[in-house]
């Protein structure tokens, strides 16, 4: 009899616990995030060291004027990881306190020659909008670049200014935001000029940056 006494008193221990964890509901919890479109931006065919001008020689200078030399080409790749978003881009001179030879909006440095104490030249860069595939239609933003406000959009070759505003993107002539997108290419062309009479007794140093920022 102790035995089975013994043997009832653990069955009973055993099932006490299961009787008070005992519940007449599941709950299944489902959880997730959604993320927000990442774009990035990124420069295509053009080597580490940057875009590599004309070897140039004093004696390619004609006394009195610049020197303009050839043109050159880089691509622009915008990637959103395959999430279309609204996304413009923004330019700044890195080489701005060194000045350019001749001011304007799309006009970068190339540097500053100390040896005649004066600005090296300038290139222009710009964008050109006749060669993409699609959405061959620039838009420029008229509020600081904020991405709220734009003008017309136009198309063909646009300066791609360095004054704080933005160019998007868009398919048709009567856009008034920029397009939804998931990539993009945009071609970019760079057109640099010397600065005229430049003094050289030591070789000069031509470097330009063009800073571009993606904002979507």
């Amino acid at each position: 009899m102790r035995h089975l006494a013994l043997y009832s008193g653990v069955t009973l221990a055993l099932l006490v616990p299961l009787a008070a964890t005992a519940e007449d509901t599941a709950s299944l919890k489902v959880t997730g995030t959604i993320s927000p479109a990442s774009c990035s931006v990124s420069l295509v065919g053009v080597p580490e060291e940057g875009v590599k001008l004309q070897s140039v020689k004093l004696a390619d200078f004609t006394p009195g004027q610049d020197l303009v030399l050839e043109e050159r080409n880089a691509s622009l790749a915008i990637d959103c990881q395959g999430a279309a978003a609204k996304f413009w881009l923004k330019a700044s001179d890195a080489n701005g306190d060194q000045g350019a030879s001749e001011s304007g909006p799309s006009h970068y440095s190339l540097g500053f020659n100390e040896q005649g104490r004066k600005a090296n030249g300038y290139f222009a860069l710009s964008i050109d909008a006749a060669s993409m595939v699609s959405n061959t239609f620039v838009l420029k933003s008229t509020d600081g670049g904020l991405g709220e406000a734009w003008a017309t959009p136009v198309t063909g070759r646009v300066g791609f200014d360095k004054d704080g505003e933005a160019f998007a993107f868009a398919a048709d002539a009567d856009a008034t935001e920029p397009a939804a997108l998931s990539t993009l290419n945009v071609p970019l062309k760079i057109n640099a000029v010397l600065a005229k009479d430049p003094v050289v007794n030591d070789e000069v140093e031509l470097a330009g940056q063009a800073t571009i920022e993606i904002f979507y």
